[in-house]
């Protein structure tokens, strides 16, 4: 059965569909922990392993994003040894509430962890002062764009209540990049900032001028043509390529596409 549309979704706060309840994504040893508070720095406290419940396909995909992410760590470290992916904070899943929420089609991260001094923490890193930490969000949020067509993140954040996490849902599949989608739009502004130099680049959703040069420059330092709204394995590409660069801390044109 396939996922309402937006508007049918945020009708209503009635629950539906088929669940799964699971205290871990991707493989059983891979556990979510539940973000029960906040430090004095401002970093998500999760003391414990929780299980969720949602709804099978977005398990399964969610379990793609830290799949990814774990080989991203293996291959790509922004030091010289593996990362190995141990646990995935999480905030909540299926909730009773009008969105994709209700049907278990939306999943919230709030952290990301390899090991000690190895992970993101989605309340600080995204506008942290240090680029390595912000490049490591981007590394994030472009994976969760390779599998959920939206990601809300604190550059794409339409009622200000994303600052802290990050959320994902199957509203829109992982389709090709459309210019007309802030999450599309914000994650290359961010690549173009943060990977290719572009500093002046502001992260506000909007495909004008200027990211349009931010864009052409991300092309030339990537050297492809591929056009990532042309299909929906384009899109994927490029978001492999921007995660790549922002995992291992490296200016754009380290690596190409496959």
């Amino acid at each position: 059965m396939p996922f309402p549309s937006s508007s049918q979704a945020f009708a209503s706060s009635k629950c539906g569909y088929a669940d799964v309840t699971r205290n871990w994504l991707y493989e059983d040893d891979l556990k979510m922990r539940y973000r029960t508070a906040f430090n004095g720095n401002g970093y998500g406290v999760h003391p414990s392993v929780t299980s969720f419940t949602m709804h099978a396909e977005i398990h399964d995909r969610a379990g793609r994003v830290i799949r990814d992410l774990r080989t991203l760590g293996r291959d790509y470290p922004p030091d010289e040894n593996e990362w190995q992916y141990r646990w995935t904070g999480v905030a909540g899943a299926k909730v009773c509430k009008p969105g994709y929420h209700r049907y278990g089609a939306a999943i919230d991260f709030t952290k990301f962890v390899w090991g000690p001094d190895q992970w993101v923490d989605m309340a600080v890193h995204g506008k942290d002062s240090r680029r390595r930490l912000r490049r490591r969000y981007l590394a994030v949020i472009a994976t969760c764009r390779k599998h959920f067509g939206t990601v809300l993140h604190c550059h794409n954040d339409p009622d200000g209540s994303h600052w802290n996490h990050i959320h994902v849902d199957r509203g829109r599949q992982a389709v090709a990049l459309d210019w007309d989608y802030g999450t599309d739009v914000t994650i290359i502004q961010w690549a173009a900032r943060d990977l290719a130099g572009f500093s002046e680049m502001a992260i506000d959703g909007d495909f004008g001028p200027q990211t349009r040069e931010g864009f052409a420059l991300l092309r030339d330092e990537f050297d492809t043509d591929v056009d990532p709204t042309d299909r929906s394995v384009d899109g994927r590409a490029w978001m492999d390529l921007i995660a790549r660069h922002a995992m291992a801390d490296e200016n754009a044109g380290k690596y190409k596409m496959d």
